[in-house]
């Protein structure tokens, strides 16, 4: 899978979307600028409807009453704010947070939907609003915006932290201490379900990784859901996987350059497979026109998430795994070895500068 890592091509921010939930109401507008922690939006879930009298409070006659409302139909109403007020200055006021939804003039009351506790609506990123819609809150993010090929989890934002040596090292518990709480942890080719629980179990907010095996993955999903039914289980946890599934190592190049932006701030969206890092360079791009001499990522097995470079392309068709024909180049692998592999597998890595 192609694996886009970019600001836009034309060297402008990225564009995320921060997805409103039914019935939430925003609190910024276009060109306000916001800040990862930021509340942008707020919405109260709906709870039960509820009957007022108006006629007995009011002292007046049903069909009295529709002249004395101060609401109209789809209304939010604060907690004590009027709904009806007579001649004589009498009111009745909402009792809580609620939505008026109709008067009958038939037993003389007032239909409401009672809103439960404010849940906020976080975007996790900073930059500048472009657009306010019932549905979304869109935000240019200045800096650099890579898509992954898996992941699971929250929206987070924290620190960005290298926390293995190497772009090929397994992330282990070992490495992971009460000073990695708040950030977003950078391993290497995998992490294991005993890694990922104790991340959690520190307060990181995420991890990034090459790759990871299939069978951790689930045992990590099993422990975070035993710990959710009984409760024992607080904050958000993002992880995303930025090569593919299994033991896949970070390409040398993109491990490079997120050491080189250690320290920034960083946003993951893991069951979006995206991460962001603000005020960053452009990334190394990917292509899937691999010339001789590029250095190369390999996207089919045996030798999935290893990189290389590409010395040579053999002249005849030779037959892949699947028994198709396909052209096939030579790469050499980074512990020297030359292996042949099919060009429709390889994604080339060109470094910043070039593009």
């Amino acid at each position: 899978m192609t694996i886009s890592r970019h600001q836009d091509e034309d060297g402008q921010p990225a564009v995320h979307r921060v997805p409103l939930p039914r019935g939430a109401v925003p609190h910024v507008r276009t060109g306000s600028q916001v800040r990862p922690d930021q509340v942008l939006a707020s919405r109260r879930e709906v709870g039960d409807p509820v009957r007022i009298s108006l006629t007995r409070p009011l002292a007046r006659h049903p069909f009295e009453i529709s002249e004395l409302l101060l609401v109209t139909p789809g209304a939010r109403l604060d907690p004590d704010q009027p709904i009806a007020r007579g001649p004589d200055g009498r009111e009745v006021r909402s009792p809580g947070h609620a939505i008026f939804l109709t008067y009958s003039e038939a037993d003389g009351s007032a239909l409401l939907v009672l809103l439960g506790a404010e849940s906020p609506v976080i975007g996790h990123v900073h930059g500048t609003v472009l657009q306010v819609t019932r549905g979304f809150i869109s935000v240019a993010v200045p800096g650099a915006r890579l898509e992954g090929v898996g992941g699971m989890g929250d929206a987070v934002h924290g620190e960005l932290v290298v926390a293995v040596h190497t772009h090929d090292e397994e992330l282990r518990a070992g490495a992971i201490d009460v000073s990695a709480a708040g950030k977003i942890l950078i391993g290497g080719s995998r992490a294991s379900a005993e890694t990922l629980t104790r991340a959690r179990a520190m307060g990181v907010a995420g991890i990034v990784l090459g790759g990871i095996l299939d069978k951790e993955l689930r045992d990590f999903s099993a422990i975070q859901r035993r710990r959710r039914e009984i409760g024992g289980m607080t904050g958000a946890f993002a992880v995303v996987l930025l090569e593919g599934f299994g033991k896949v190592a970070l390409d040398a190049q993109l491990f490079s350059w997120l050491r080189a932006h250690a320290g920034r701030m960083a946003s993951l969206f893991g069951d979006e497979h995206l991460l962001y890092v603000h005020e960053a360079a452009s990334p190394p791009l990917r292509t899937l026109m691999a010339e001789i001499g590029d250095r190369v990522v390999i996207h089919r097995r045996p030798f999935q998430g290893r990189s290389g470079v590409l010395v040579g392309v053999l002249d005849d068709l030779h037959d892949t795994p699947s028994g198709i024909p396909a052209v096939t180049g030579v790469v050499r692998l980074e512990d020297g070895r030359l292996a042949p592999i099919p060009l429709v597998n390889l994604e080339a890595t060109i470094a910043p500068s070039r593009h």
